[in-house]
């Protein structure tokens, strides 16, 4: 019986240390997990700290971004609206030289006189066409009101506010021939003869005219119809040139 008792407490004793053994390496993992979490916190706080560190460069960087586009596009804009009414110039410029070089090709073709009529709005637009003579004693523009002389093509308008017909004011524009300064009523930018009306004959001569336009800004350009050719030329002039230039030098 002694011997069973001593047994027994020699089991209890056992069970006991591996109970207080797993306890203690129960404790001890516990403990490698705190220390575990508590380091991923402070990772994860330093990345936090490091992301709102480069976010806040970005946004520095952003701005001194903005800031030179700024100056840059401030710097460009006069240039570019400078090129913008260049072109538009231009624009307006081929068009109506084609218009008359098809008004010489009509007449010449069809062999009946035809002419490029030009009408001012009141508001101080143009529009121009192509006419052809319908009873034999040239364009007129009674004839023209009256359906005799009809209209044929397109009309082509020519706005005030945008590069169209009209010569610069307050400047010295030169004479295209080369004599001087540019004479004459400056607020007429259509010379032909008495009237607005360019005639081409069958035989390629035409009403001898300068046509100006401009860009209201600094810039024109000058149709010259020869007389005895009916030719077409084209010249530039901007503020500050002495004489006028052949287009596209």
């Amino acid at each position: 019986m002694a011997r069973a008792r001593q047994l027994q407490r020699g089991r209890d004793a056992a069970l006991r240390g591996r109970v207080f053994a797993s306890i203690s390496r129960l404790s001890t993992g516990r403990r490698r997990q705190l220390v575990r979490h508590a380091d991923e916190e402070e990772d994860m706080e330093r990345r936090q700290n490091d992301d709102s560190t480069h976010f806040g460069m970005s946004l520095i960087e952003v701005v001194l971004v903005l800031a030179v586009l700024t100056i840059i596009v401030t710097a460009a804009l006069p240039g570019l609206a400078e090129i913008r009414s260049a072109a538009a110039l231009g624009a307006a410029s081929s068009q109506l030289k084609g218009l008359l070089f098809r008004c010489r090709a009509y007449a010449i073709l069809n062999s009946r006189a035809t002419a490029v009529v030009f009408e001012r709005h009141r508001d101080g637009s143009w529009r121009c066409f192509i006419a052809v003579d319908g009873d034999g004693d040239g364009i007129r523009t009674r004839d023209i009101h009256g359906l005799i002389d009809p209209v044929v093509g397109e009309v082509l308008q020519l706005d005030v506010d945008s590069a169209g017909l009209g010569i610069l004011q307050n400047e010295f524009v030169p004479d295209p021939s080369g004599r001087g300064r540019l004479r004459g009523d400056l607020g007429d930018p259509v010379r032909a003869g008495r009237g607005n009306i360019i005639t081409f004959t069958p035989r390629g001569t035409a009403t001898p005219a300068s046509i100006y336009l401009t860009d209201h800004r600094a810039r024109m350009r000058v149709l010259r119809v020869f007389g005895g050719t009916g030719r077409v030329i084209s010249r530039q002039w901007r503020s500050g040139w002495p004489e006028w230039k052949p287009v596209g030098l």
